[in-house]
């Protein structure tokens, strides 16, 4: 995904599968390979579990610290270095259909939605309109849903259109 022309990549499957470590490494490394002094932003049902699910995780990984990282929960923000680039990245909760207001106003160079299908769609689009860094790409990783669930039919469906490519993850991709 980092070395393509791709603007969003939508990995999904089965629970356990490795898909949020895959993505937040990935998401990461990305963001720090292409980008300096840039916000992004990491968004999850409500920040709490976002801290839990995503970021401490992440924190405890030996891979993250080939980074100097700096971890805010005050401030919700993890600032990352690799000694050339500095980023930020912000972590939001999108719990409620009122959520789409915590992220107004932001320009991101690029989002990561952990379980985005529990995510509202205002919230969810109110993020993408703020990736408006060139280049900037949306990563959506999430749990099987309904076939009529509103991001299964506007992006998993029409991929097309969102410029993405998706990835299914298996119980069996994580050993």
């Amino acid at each position: 995904f980092p070395f393509t022309d791709y603007d969003c990549l939508i990995a999904d499957g089965a629970i356990r599968s490795g898909k949020t470590v895959f993505m937040i490494l990935s998401f990461i490394d990305d963001a720090m390979r292409r980008y300096n002094n840039q916000r992004f932003g990491i968004c999850g049902k409500t920040v709490d579990s976002t801290v839990k699910n995503i970021i401490m995780p992440y924190l405890s990984l030996t891979y993250s610290r080939k980074y100097n990282i700096r971890w805010r929960r005050a401030d919700k923000t993890m600032t990352v270095s690799d000694g050339e680039n500095e980023n930020i990245f912000e972590i939001f909760g999108g719990k409620d259909e009122a959520s789409f207001m915590l992220i107004q106003g932001r320009t991101l160079a690029g989002v990561l939605f952990d379980e985005v299908a529990l995510q509202p769609r205002s919230f969810v689009e109110q993020a993408c309109a703020r990736c408006s860094v060139d280049g900037s790409k949306m990563w959506f990783n999430c749990n099987p849903e309904s076939p009529q669930h509103w991001f299964y039919k506007e992006w998993i469906c029409d991929l097309k259109r969102h410029n993405a490519i998706r990835l299914r993850f298996q119980l069996e991709d994580n050993p």
